[in-house]
């Protein structure tokens, strides 16, 4: 692969520059295990970032993410003593052949002197030195080829930056060819999407009053409340803080339609936060009629986020929002007294590699039936709670059988009072809504989502 050369103004003060930053900030991630969009957003407020350091930021934090295992094969012939090698200089070098590869701007005399300014500031002299060298020897020689890897599948891991023992799940699962869509889909950026609150605007008027900030908006495909922006950020106009819309992912908000909610129904939503999807219900609900949902969360503080967005979508009058382990909930509430009742499982998030792709990394294969187990607690605590004649509905935002359709075919061995039932969509999907709805990243660029709808048989 060719790399380029050429001129650049070099000063800079590198504490400040969003290369440095970027070190600084995968570095932090990576020891923390915490999400990047939350220490990005902290880094850009904190720094006061203009809008073109702000984007180079976030576009060399989640590039560098995103390409991480790619970078490293990249990387891989250049490092003699790699045990040697501290993480934050790793960083750094991923960050800098991130540039070199992926970005045609920058010429590489940038690149490097900042990288190496860089290694100045977080290590010494002698790093700088090692620093500058590696990066001239992949100037002189290149970045090794992918097509030189053997193996189909290490190839695909590596190309797509993707765990092995991912890659080869999702091929068992789904074929070879779904699993190339789904993984050539999830390194593009993903769009930001809104759900617009029927209740106070329309669509039509939200869409008008954004492309009046110049904030340009298309029509959901597969959500009729929904539009779509690629790139930009839209929680920050007078229209979000009146609760005209709200900040959710389309995939997210087929959740609550395909619930087939009355003004007057009975709702328990069992692992709510941070309340998307609650107070998306709650849009269904009359507090005239005596509608109301009751939405649970494991953690307190999230807690107050439920309650925070319902009080600006104002539908705070038809939402209790209350600390509780789901798994626990018998004792809590009556049996037999929802309409419907929605367990948005905790789970892996491997359909959200896109928007975070941390979770790519975080993950292991044992990791999946851990989680399996906790989801059909959860739905053994709950059931109990549905009407005669009423819906369970099942989500999660993972791509996976093991903790998606295995779940559902793990209940209803045990649970013959409830059948399935098609998932009801408003707007006509090209996926399968019988007997489950799967939503995969390369559908419709969207996170990937599983939804199944169980209905409480009448005897």
């Amino acid at each position: 692969m060719a790399l380029r050369k050429g001129n650049h103004s070099l000063k800079t003060n590198i504490k400040h520059s969003p290369r440095y930053l970027a070190v600084k900030l995968l570095d932090r991630v990576a020891d923390s295990g915490s999400y990047a969009n939350i220490t990005l957003d902290q880094t850009i407020e904190k720094e006061q970032l203009q809008p073109a350091d702000a984007s180079l930021l976030t576009n060399l934090v989640y590039g560098v993410i995103q390409r991480q295992l790619t970078l490293d094969f990249y990387l891989k012939p250049f490092i003699k003593k790699p045990q040697r090698l501290e993480r934050w200089a790793r960083q750094n070098l991923r960050v800098a052949v991130y540039q070199m590869v992926y970005l045609d701007k920058i010429p590489n005399r940038a690149i490097f002197y900042e990288a190496t300014e860089i290694a100045k500031k977080m290590g010494n002299s002698g790093v700088a030195g090692l620093m500058t060298a590696i990066l001239r020897q992949i100037e002189r020689k290149g970045v090794p080829q992918l097509t030189t890897i053997s193996d189909p599948l290490t190839q695909l891991s590596i190309s797509a930056s993707v765990p092995q023992w991912l890659v080869a799940k999702l091929t068992d699962q789904l074929g070879l060819e779904k699993t190339q869509a789904i993984l050539t889909t999830i390194n593009q950026p993903a769009a930001a999407s809104i759900r617009v609150n029927t209740a106070i605007a329309t669509v039509a008027e939200v869409q008008s009053e954004l492309a009046e900030l110049d904030l340009d908006t298309e029509p959901s495909e597969i959500s009729p409340v929904g539009l779509v922006r690629r790139g930009g950020f839209l929680a920050g106009t007078t229209a979000f803080a009146y609760g005209q819309y709200t900040v959710q992912d389309e995939s997210s908000m087929l959740v609550a339609a395909s619930m087939q909610i009355e003004p007057q129904h009975q709702v328990l939503d069992a692992c709510a936060a941070p309340g998307g999807k609650t107070t998306h219900i709650a849009s269904y609900l009359s507090a005239e009629a005596g509608g109301h949902v009751e939405a649970f969360d494991l953690h307190p503080h999230k807690v107050k986020l439920i309650k925070d967005n319902a009080k600006r979508l104002h539908v705070a009058d038809v939402v209790t929002a209350r600390a509780f382990d789901a798994r626990k909930i018998r004792d809590v509430v009556a049996n037999k007294s929802f309409d419907r009742v929605l367990v948005d499982a905790p789970c892996s998030g491997l359909g959200l590699m896109r928007r975070k792709p941390e979770i790519k990394y975080a993950r292991q294969p044992e990791d999946l039936l851990n989680l399996q187990k906790i989801q059909l607690e959860i739905l053994e605590s709950v059931a109990i709670k549905v009407k005669l004649g009423g819906i369970l509905t099942y989500s999660t935002c993972t791509i996976v059988n093991e903790e998606n359709q295995d779940v559902i075919q793990q209940f209803l061995a045990k649970h013959a009072e409830f059948e399935l039932i098609p998932v009801h969509t408003d707007k006509e999907l090209k996926v399968a809504t019988t007997p489950y709805l799967r939503l995969y990243p390369d559908d419709y660029g969207t996170d990937g989502f599983f939804i199944c709808n169980l209905k409480r048989k009448m005897r």
